[in-house]
């Protein structure tokens, strides 16, 4: 006779190409001027970007604060202003997009408290959104990186402005192409 056994948590296929960190890069890529930025070491962003490249065939910009063995063990603090520093002052993005990754995940950094910090030291940062959003490869897909990045952009950035009767906008998910969303605006249109 067979023993059905049911697992606790989702199926994980091939993880390596389907982490938190990936999806919301994806997330960040659609915004115009948003540039992802990866705390974490230089091979996990190194990796995204690898998977970035070889699905849309053309340069993809991702920085990373690049965590060596000595900041992972005092913190990664001043990496991230580094970073952040650097992005603002050579590639001038309009928004920065800063997730952890599973080794800043791990060692448990207060990144809300760090980004406080330097928008304190640093006052030219004032105008310069920076959404932050927890992505461990631990844990979830890449599906739950692209949800966490959209409702960190969606809490963080919008403005207070004009309502605009007829527009509908649209959240899709990381799973959707072009040609879906481009079958559900008509489909709205209709």
């Amino acid at each position: 006779m067979a023993t059905i056994t049911t697992p606790k948590k989702s199926v994980a296929v091939n993880p390596l190409k389907q982490s938190q960190p990936l999806g919301a890069a994806l997330a960040f890529l659609g915004l115009k001027g948003m540039m992802p930025l990866f705390h974490g070491s230089q091979g996990c962003t190194a990796f995204a970007k690898v998977m970035l490249v070889r699905h849309f065939r053309e340069a993809i910009p991702l920085s990373t604060t690049a965590m060596s063995e000595v900041s992972t063990i005092l913190g990664g603090e001043d990496n991230v202003e580094q970073a952040i520093l650097t992005l603002a002052e050579k590639s001038k993005p309009s928004i920065i997009g800063l997730c952890t990754t599973a080794l800043t995940e791990t060692r448990g950094e207060d990144m809300e408290g760090i980004l406080r910090t330097i928008r304190k030291r640093h006052p030219e940062l004032h105008d310069l959104p920076i959404v932050f959003v927890s992505t461990p490869d631990y844990k979830g897909a890449l599906q739950d990186g692209f949800a966490a990045a959209v409702e960190s952009i969606v809490k963080e950035l919008p403005r207070v402005g004009e309502t605009r009767a007829n527009q509908i906008t649209l959240l899709v998910s990381a799973a959707f192409a072009p040609g879906d969303v481009q079958e559900i605006k008509e489909i709205i249109e209709a």
